[in-house]
């Protein structure tokens, strides 16, 4: 880490936690969403039903037997929280466009988090538990919500008086292949006269190192012979210092004002190292990439609630966020699989990416069943990237080679007015409609590419609810949606796992689709879980895929029309009904279907990376008496495919992902937990047909079987409240 950083990175931790109102983010009121009258439609203890069913809350007191330490451990407890929860399995995070109507199913007094990076995921895990009111759980659309709802929503509802302050820590060891690394985290929330404030510093990140090993044998197409082997080892560690600060206040005039800030530096190291042998070669030749990352984030968002008129509210957020990135990939390669790069390459690359966002709305009711909304949101999108590649000569001198379209900078301007109208049908049947209206203007400027775009788009939406009773719903969906773009596609780019340069494509444009759901939820009596079937078909148009930009170079690009449908089951059943106690399962079982044209054949075929099936199961157990829990968590996908220019892929999960964690209760505030990732090695098999030139040539080079284990790794650690 860099000691620069590091120091100026703990003298804001320190200046956050003296002055809280300078960076802040969960509103201080209580959600009253549909809120249930403990007294009324009692369904167990600690758990209630609002009047029209809608809303199911969880009182503190339900959660009581439980050793829940955060808001994330609470939602376990809660049929369909467990789903929503962040995977620490899964890295990365997919890009959202702007804030929008969409976002998290998690709400926070009933508010989103204006935040991207300081989203809600990590919000839970630095919420004390002994801080949460209730947890609500909102079924559908409802007028007054933050968000959409595409199912189940969640609403934290924070207690108002958080006075004398409480805090939260965890200290683990993580032991990743032969090396151990020591994490932690400590968060602290508390009030000072109206505000209500939450700042945390993490040290880690919790999993970030993968022991991944490969072994890999080229076949000859003549007589499908072995005639290459490989060995790859693949360590990979991350480490990052992360600061959040967030908070809000009612301020005098009855307004609500709440403000976050979140700052990360980070560095990746991957060492990969690979043996090749040839058939009836006895040499072993050695190779060695070597990837780094350095990177440096920092956002500020908000939001403030005005009461305009008697029952107008008016809302705006903002937020900005800046990234840095520098890359380098020192690249070793043998003569067979020379990429499109010399043997011996030093690839640099260095990224500027920054986003504002403002987003204003006012929402007032027409009669007692219908509610308005008309708002405007704006964006600012920019990213500045510089690619530079060299030649590693003999005497390690470096030789430049010209890349196309290596140094760009784009930017996107997006204005977007929208209008959403709630209507109460009848007592058990609502409808959500809304009309949006974009407009973007994207410009690429740099050394081979001058161009400059605009775009408009009608997005109508529509949202149904239907309550057939208090156990049984129904909801459908038909939305017009845009895809937000990767402005690194417009940039030529570095592919460290095909060890090739891509292509950029400055004339990318977002997929538009069409996407239809009809979901059905039932949820089982005495709050015994909640069961959930879903069918979905998405007409997509535009859809991005790969296409050749020279001869032997792809880029991402527009390649047509595509569909993608298919079915979701799931399911979340507390198994006291079998004599298990304390115990809850949720299962998730996705079939998918999906067509599109290959743009370099012509021929119909799946899109990539959409496995047609996939297995999700998660079982929890607390044995209160033993002051014991655990967990495990299976994880599976079928084949996989993907197509370039000159190979095609078809991958598939050998082995399932199984994990597993343990707790026990060691004091009253101090617990002992283990967690292990991939208690079996998790196998994949990857077998690509390689082309010489265009796959539409058909001329077929050699077939390549790669295999690949993620190896275990373990952390324990202590996690205790003061």
């Amino acid at each position: 880490m860099r000691e620069t950083v590091r120091t100026c990175l703990t003298a804001l931790v320190i200046a956050a936690g003296s002055f809280p109102y300078a960076l802040s983010a969960a509103a201080p009121e209580a959600g009253n969403l549909g809120s249930a009258v403990p007294g009324e439609n009692m369904i167990a203890a600690g758990v209630w039903s609002s009047p029209d069913g809608t809303t199911v809350s969880y009182e503190s007191v339900f959660f009581e037997p439980y050793q829940a330490v955060t808001a994330a451990d609470m939602l376990r407890w809660v049929p369909g929280g467990a789903a929503l929860l962040p995977d620490n399995n899964r890295g990365g995070q997919q890009d959202k466009r702007g804030f929008g109507s969409g976002g998290d199913q998690i709400l926070i007094n009933g508010k989103r988090l204006s935040g991207k990076s300081n989203d809600i995921s990590s919000a839970i895990q630095r919420i004390q538990a002994n801080v949460v009111s209730r947890i609500e759980v909102i079924r559908g659309t409802s007028a007054g919500l933050d968000v959409r709802s595409e199912g189940t929503l969640i609403n934290i509802v924070l207690a108002e008086d958080i006075s004398g302050g409480s805090g939260s820590w965890q200290l683990h060891s993580g032991f990743y292949g032969d090396s151990a690394e020591y994490d932690g985290l400590v968060s602290y929330s508390n009030s000072a006269g109206s505000l209500n404030y939450l700042v945390s510093a993490e040290y880690g990140p919790y999993n970030r190192g993968q022991d991944e090993d490969r072994v890999e044998e080229f076949f000859t197409a003549d007589t499908n012979e072995v005639s290459e082997h490989r060995d790859i080892a693949r360590p990979e560690l991350r480490e990052k210092l992360v600061l959040n600060a967030s908070g809000g206040s009612e301020l005098p005039n009855g307004d609500v004002l709440n403000l976050n800030a979140r700052i990360e530096d980070g560095q990746r190291e991957q060492i990969e190292t690979t043996r090749v042998t040839m058939v009836g070669d006895p040499d072993i030749e050695l190779l060695e990439n070597i990837s780094l990352e350095d990177s440096l984030e920092w956002e500020v968002g908000g939001d403030i609630e005005n009461q305009l008129g008697a029952n107008g509210i008016l809302k705006t957020r903002a937020i900005y966020t800046a990234k840095t990135e520098d890359e380098s990939e020192l690249v070793s390669l043998s003569s067979s699989v020379p990429g499109n790069v010399p043997s011996e390459s030093l690839v640099l690359s260095d990224a500027l990416k920054t986003e504002t966002i403002i987003r204003s709305s006012y929402r007032w009711p027409l009669t007692t069943s219908q509610n308005l909304e008309l708002g405007i949101e704006g964006a600012i999108n920019t990213l500045e990237k510089d690619v530079l590649l060299f030649e590693v000569l003999p005497d390690g001198t470096l030789d430049p080679i010209d890349v196309f379209n290596s140094d760009s900078d784009v930017e996107e301007n997006r204005y977007e007015f929208f209008s959403t109208h709630f209507l109460q049908v009848q007592d058990n049947i609502a409808l959500e409609s809304a009309l949006n209206v974009e407009y973007s203007k994207i410009e690429q400027i740099g050394a081979d590419i001058d161009n400059s775009r605009s775009f408009t788009y009608v997005k109508p939406r529509f949202d149904l609810r239907w309550d057939i009773d208090g156990a049984n719903q129904v909801r459908g969906s038909l939305e017009r949606t845009v895809s937000q773009l990767d402005f690194g596609d417009f940039v030529a780019n570095f592919d460290n796992d095909n060890d090739q340069v891509n292509a950029g494509n400055p004339d990318l444009e977002p997929e538009k689709a069409w996407e239809w759901k009809m979901s059905y939820e039932r949820r089982i009596k005495n709050d015994g879980g909640v069961l959930e079937a879903q069918l979905f078909y998405n007409q997509i148009e535009d859809h991005i895929d790969r296409i050749a930009a020279t001869d032997n170079v792809s880029a991402p690009g527009n390649i047509g029309d595509a569909k993608h449908y298919g079915a979701f089951l799931k399911g979340s059943v507390r198994l006291a009904p079998i004599s298990l106690e304390g115990a809850v399962i949720d299962a998730e079982y996705r079939y998918q279907e999906s067509e599109t044209t290959d743009p370099f054949t012509g021929q119909k075929r799946d899109m990539i990376r959409k496995p047609r099936h996939r297995y999700s199961v998660k079982f929890r157990h607390d044995i209160t008496e033993l002051k014991l829990n655990y967990t495990i968590d299976f994880v599976w996908f079928s084949e996989r495919v993907q197509t370039d220019i000159n190979y095609t892929d078809k991958s598939d999960s050998l082995t399932p992902r199984l994990s597993g964690t343990a707790q026990y209760r060691l004091t009253d505030s101090l617990l002992l937990w283990f967690d292990m990732r991939y208690i079996i090695d998790e196998k994949q098999r990857r077998v690509r047909k390689r082309y010489d030139g265009n796959i539409a040539d058909d001329i077929l080079l050699r077939t390549e079987v790669r295999d690949q284990w993620r190896r275990s790794s373990f952390i324990v650690g202590l996690r205790g409240q003061f």
